[in-house]
């Protein structure tokens, strides 16, 4: 798939929507820009907590190069999925580069095909999104050093970047309580002021996301239009009593309210997102119709249904626990947001029995 310049992007992966928030952000923006206009920097790292917003980052820079007429590059974009082999790593890359690695070629000659492909290339980012563990990028065929060529990754490890060679590094850290208020505002909406009241609770709240752009985007969107005192009181009030020690425990804590938040049917079918393959898109329409076929949701007749399921989807994109991709025809489900969603799942099973 090719963009408006004429350069490879990858199909399904949309342009965030979120602005960036805070000085450290856009410090951190120019530092990459400077690095991959640099001829002597080959791979970049990226690290930091889960939700702090890594991806987005990236998403923004991926934006820029592609509708920059002065940088000729390709820019390929990859999801690692956990615990990859080296073949499937190698078959997300081949799939921009029109290049078949047949099955039947041993280990080397895959190595080598999608080297000398590359090498040919000579003006590509590839960007590796989630990376848990460290690899020897040229036992997959990514020829790097090269001239002219990037590689770059996100990974929740300072560890994996220096693993990995990596000597431009940067950390990602969390929003300040200011920034954080900032950004929970934009997302809460300007479309009823809050009272002072409810104001001064919802800087409290705001403050209780610990800084991660996930859990504030998250749960703003979940508080959106609510202007009830009592409401707010109770948000604060179980942020608040969570006192959990890690920040990841945290961020479960902050996105389980605004899944709270759902009616039944609703919670059932964000559960039920977390059956597919992590990274990989889902149909939409095929999302709906397991919808029907595992009974979640049933109304008088079929296209009350079908209005049923996509008003369900809506909602949860809206809310911002799915992200719509495709221009609405897919959804995605952040690794965080899936790795709640099986918890509730696990939690429900022991409740079953």
């Amino acid at each position: 798939m090719e963009n408006s310049s004429g350069r490879l992007v990858q199909p399904g992966t949309s342009a965030s929507s979120t602005k960036l928030v805070g000085r450290a952000f856009e410090q951190d923006m120019k530092v990459i820009r400077s690095w991959l206009m640099d001829d002597e920097v080959s791979t970049i790292g990226i690290y930091g907590m889960g939700g702090v917003g890594k991806t987005t980052m990236l998403q923004h820079i991926r934006n820029e190069l592609l509708e920059r007429r002065d940088i000729s590059h390709s820019v390929y974009w990859v999801n690692v999925p956990q615990g990859f082999k080296i073949e499937e790593l190698q078959d997300l890359i081949t799939k921009y580069l029109n290049l078949d690695l047949s099955s039947k070629d041993d280990d080397l000659s895959r190595v080598v095909k999608l080297a000398k492909e590359l090498a040919n290339k000579q003006k590509w980012i590839l960007i590796l999104d989630d990376l848990w563990n460290s690899f020897e990028p040229q036992e997959v065929g990514i020829p790097i050093p090269l001239k002219g060529s990037n590689l770059i990754m996100t990974t929740r490890s300072e560890m994996v970047c220096r693993q990995m060679n990596s000597r431009n590094n940067i950390k990602v850290d969390t929003l300040s309580d200011e920034e954080s208020w900032t950004l929970f505002t934009e997302k809460l909406g300007h479309d009823k002021p809050l009272s002072p009241e409810v104001e001064r609770i919802a800087v409290d709240v705001a403050r209780e996301c610990a800084g991660l752009p996930l859990g504030i985007v998250t749960l703003a969107e979940s508080l959106k239009g609510v202007d009830d005192l009592h409401e707010w009181r109770i948000t604060l009030k179980r942020l608040k009593e969570s006192n959990f020690w890690h920040m990841e425990d945290q961020m479960f804590q902050i996105l389980r309210l605004s899944y709270d938040c759902l009616d039944n049917s609703a919670q059932q079918c964000f559960v039920y997102c977390a059956l597919f393959d992590e990274h990989h898109k889902i149909e939409r329409g095929v999302l709906i119709e397991s919808f029907i076929e595992e009974g979640i949701i049933k109304e008088i007749n079929r296209q009350a249904t079908l209005d049923k399921g996509h008003s369900i989807l809506d909602r949860l994109e809206n809310v911002n626990l799915l992200e719509r991709i495709d221009g609405g025809s897919a959804i995605k489900m952040h690794d965080l947001l899936r790795d709640m969603a099986i918890q509730i799942l696990d939690e429900y099973s022991l409740v079953m029995g």
